[in-house]
């Protein structure tokens, strides 16, 4: 027979009171037994709360993804950019293989592509168009200049040049723009069209030292000049007779020297002084027709009279002067009357029925005050002023 033992008889309790626990969590309300869910139930809960997961798991991604893929584009962007602009300024596909250069006529294109640094068709995308714009625009004869790009490998560069209106003597001779600058030196061998000479400057008035106001001075005497040409050309001379040179002096203004058009008036001086160039002009053509009329042949003619500019003085040439010593002979030739020499013409005052409009082809030169004397000065003193050139 066993011996009794207590841990055995407790044992069989707590296995009695286990069970009994159990059953009273199976009980309902109604007294009914409830069971626990059977294996196909723990999948089909086991996979609805997996689907639950990745639903949540998506919703999140999808949320957080636009941040990520941002934050991944900044890091990525700066070594993109880098081996992008490698690739791309050593590739061939941009390299310049055609430069189209219009406006250009004293620039050879060769020195165009020398200047712009292009004989070795370098990168497309490479190039700085604003150094070789600068670059163009210190050659004397360019203006303006523009570089535009024409992807994939070609090159347009547009040139304006200077027009050269006249040739400044200062010494040597440089050729001036038609803004009134001197922008290029006339070398030996260069050839260009037939342009007026202007005179009456030195070049110690565009000396880096010369006074502002000795500089703003020759520029304008040069300025107005070119005004006097313009006025030339679109007045009654312009389609006919040229102007060979203008002289230019500060305090006695501007005087013309005519060249080819006209026999009667070839290498007359034209004392224009300062202003009013239309109505002077006028004046001289006046004087020119007459003279053409009478067969006589204009050495000289003055309207810079500044006290009565209505007043004209006129110097005929005369037989003997057509060789080089006709003014020194002219000079010493004695007991000729001042009035014989420069008729002195007053344009608004002359009486119509008594002669031509410009008193020329009359002994006597008619002036306000009445008919001018054989013996009568000329206006503005006994002689002529000198002028500088």
């Amino acid at each position: 027979m066993r011996p009794y033992r207590p841990s055995q008889q407790i044992g069989w309790i707590r296995r009695t009171l286990r069970a009994l626990r159990g059953r009273l969590r199976g009980l309902r309300s109604d007294g009914v037994v409830r069971r626990g869910p059977t294996f196909r139930e723990q999948l089909s809960l086991l996979g609805r709360r997996m689907r639950l997961a990745v639903k949540i798991a998506t919703r999140t991604v999808w949320r957080v993804l636009p941040y990520v893929a941002v934050a991944a584009i900044m890091a990525l962007l700066p070594t993109a950019i880098i081996y992008g602009h490698r690739y791309v300024m050593n590739s061939q596909h941009f390299r310049v293989q055609q430069v189209e250069v219009t406006g250009h006529a004293n620039v050879p294109v060769e020195e165009v592509l020398e200047i712009a640094g292009l004989d070795d068709g370098p990168n497309l995308l490479a190039i700085d168009l604003e150094a070789i714009e600068a670059s163009l625009e210190m050659h004397p004869w360019i203006r303006d200049a523009r570089v535009e790009r024409e992807l994939p490998d070609k090159l347009s560069i547009g040139l304006r040049e200077r027009e050269p209106a006249a040739v400044l003597a200062l010494g040597a001779q440089y050729l001036v723009d038609r803004q009134g600058a001197p922008f290029k030196r006339v070398e030996t061998g260069e050839s260009f069209p037939v342009l007026p000479i202007l005179t009456g400057l030195a070049l110690d008035d565009f000396a880096e030292d010369a006074p502002k106001d000795r500089k703003e001075l020759a520029n304008r005497l040069i300025r107005e000049a070119l005004m006097v040409l313009d006025h030339w050309k679109r007045g009654p001379f312009g389609k006919h007779i040229e102007v060979g040179e203008v002289t230019m002096d500060p305090l006695f203004g501007h005087s013309v020297v005519l060249g080819i058009g006209d026999e009667n008036a070839l290498g007359a001086r034209i004392h224009l002084g300062f202003g009013d160039v239309q109505r002077k002009l006028s004046r001289l053509e006046t004087v020119i027709s007459d003279a053409r009329r009478k067969g006589k042949r204009v050495l000289e003619v003055r309207l810079d009279n500044i006290k009565d500019p209505n007043r004209v003085a006129v110097r005929f040439r005369s037989d003997a002067s057509a060789d080089p010593d006709a003014a020194v002979r002219e000079g010493q030739t004695e007991g000729r009357s001042a009035s014989a020499r420069h008729p002195v013409v007053t344009f608004g005052a002359v009486e119509r029925d008594k002669g031509p409009a410009t008193g020329l082809g009359d002994s006597e030169a008619r002036v306000p005050g009445g008919a001018a004397g054989p013996d009568e000065a000329a206006p503005s003193g006994s002689g002529w002023r000198k002028h500088r050139g």
